[in-house]
């Protein structure tokens, strides 16, 4: 390597590749870490006519050594030099899909991000495809919730969780997924987010009030109506690929109707109906949203003759 130094002072423009190879100073012709070092410090000094595709070529070289080594953090710092920012991405992903693991490793995201100022959406991108080839659902749209990866987030959680969790009665981890969605910044990019997640975070929102609900609240009461109504109207739409998505919606279903009936009581003067406005009883102005959600048969009659009989109660009395 001397020799090729001396004619690089004497000529500016002998060939940087060839005073850059390996075989000029070491007997390991995959040594490329005298040949980075080297070349750092002649870009100092504006030695910089290194062919581009020989400049990437020996920046994915000396990463690749230092990764098969461990040194797999150092191997990011070394591509992070790459001056195509597209190319520079796809390199240090691709490391950090090799080399990261679900478990959250401290050290080692503190040193990605604080001293080398790789993005942190990087690192949960490549988490996130980690957990996707690994079958792990949960931590993948929670890594793409991280990464800001809204779509996917949404797909990953409609697809393979939210049927699961509501049938199970895991529902305020589902709500904690789709709340960064019901961003209105955010959701108005998500593909199929108004027949998917916004179905669903309204349900679950509903509920979670429901829960909570005061009886004398008759202002809440009111609100909490009129959103069932309308959700009554949208469960039809939700998106359903599979049996377990059917029966997820088969329990919307049912929880909005039983819902509906239990506000139907809390009404300023509970023990009889109330005479709205346009003259008929409440029981009749829930039918048409209770007959239009999509139940079982043998449940879906069942809540009519219930209705039914209110009906007519109301109108003995």
């Amino acid at each position: 390597m001397s020799f090729h130094l001396l004619k690089l002072y004497a000529d500016r423009l002998h060939r940087l590749e060839r005073t850059l190879s390996p075989a000029t100073h070491t007997s390991h012709l995959l040594d490329y870490g005298i040949s980075w070092f080297v070349h750092l410090m002649l870009r100092a000094v504006y030695y910089v006519h290194l062919p581009a595709y020989s400049y990437v070529a020996l920046q994915n070289d000396f990463a690749a050594q230092l990764e098969s080594l461990g040194l797999w953090k150092w191997a990011v710092f070394v591509l992070l030099h790459l001056v195509d920012s597209a190319d520079r991405q796809r390199a240090v992903q691709q490391v950090l899909v090799r080399q990261c693991s679900l478990n959250e490793n401290e050290d080692d995201e503190a040193f990605l991000i604080e001293k080398l100022h790789v993005p942190a959406k990087w690192i949960y991108e490549a988490k996130a495809l980690i957990a996707q080839y690994d079958r792990i659902p949960e931590k993948e749209a929670e890594f793409c919730l991280k990464a800001g990866l809204w779509n996917a987030a949404h797909e990953v959680i409609m697809k393979k969780l939210a049927a699961a969790y509501i049938i199970s009665g895991n529902e305020d981890t589902l709500l904690n997924m789709l709340t960064p969605l019901a961003d209105d910044d955010r959701n108005c990019d998500i593909f199929d987010w108004s027949e998917g997640g916004e179905i669903l975070f309204h349900y679950l929102s509903i509920k979670k009030e429901m829960m909570a609900l005061d009886e004398g609240d008759q202002e809440l009461v009111e609100r909490l109506r009129e959103q069932l109504k309308l959700l009554c109207t949208r469960v039809k739409d939700l998106s359903c690929d599979s049996l377990e998505d059917r029966l997820c919606q088969s329990e919307i279903s049912k929880k909005c109707a039983s819902y509906l009936k239990s506000l139907l009581f809390l009404e300023e003067r509970p023990d009889e109906d109330v005479i709205l406005d346009d003259g008929s009883l409440p029981s009749l102005s829930l039918t048409p949203y209770i007959a239009g959600l999509p139940m079982p048969e043998d449940y879906a009659l069942s809540e009519l003759r219930a209705l039914t009989r209110s009906y007519i109660r109301g109108l003995v009395t």
